[in-house]
């Protein structure tokens, strides 16, 4: 069996002037049907690293596929561990926390079928995978929750940021 450590989490969030929404995506039914046993689970933006990729270049270019306007990077100061079995592997996933301007996803229908922005609640309540829910509690505590996050978990902050 492969341990694969290159693998992130991405908890996308904006800020709004009724507060912090974070992005959730659904499953679409082609990915449910063809690995998942048609389960439609709600997840978050996710990659793997490429060789010597640092962790902005790796956001830039996961948000880049959903036409994601990246504002800041923060560690999201979790990780955790899953068997994938769409591709048959133990999975280390880091957590981290991406800022990002207004507007919505650009979805690939072959991977999520609808997405949404929820308050912190609401996302925590629409994901039932464990490692999931406690990466949105670290980022939570840690960056969207309290009034200003450690600058020390910033990865990169845009200039205006």
């Amino acid at each position: 069996m492969q341990l694969n450590a290159s693998v992130y989490d991405l908890w996308v969030f904006r800020r709004t002037p009724g507060g912090v929404e974070f992005l959730v995506l659904q499953a679409s039914a082609l990915k449910a049907a063809r690995h998942f046993n048609g389960g439609m689970f709600w997840q978050v933006p996710s990659g793997v690293f490429r060789d010597g990729e640092s962790v902005p270049d790796a956001v830039d270019r996961e948000a880049a596929a959903y036409r994601l306007d990246v504002r800041a990077v923060w560690a999201g100061e979790h990780a955790y561990t899953i068997y994938n079995r769409r591709f048959h592997e133990v999975q280390v996933i880091t957590v981290f926390a991406v800022e990002v301007g207004p507007g919505d996803p650009q979805l690939n229908a072959d991977e999520h079928g609808d997405f949404a922005w929820l308050p912190y609640d609401a996302a925590l309540a629409r994901v039932h995978f464990r490692g999931l829910r406690d990466g949105l509690r670290s980022v939570q505590e840690y960056i969207t929750g309290v009034e200003r996050p450690a600058p020390e978990l910033c990865l990169r902050a845009a200039p205006n940021a």
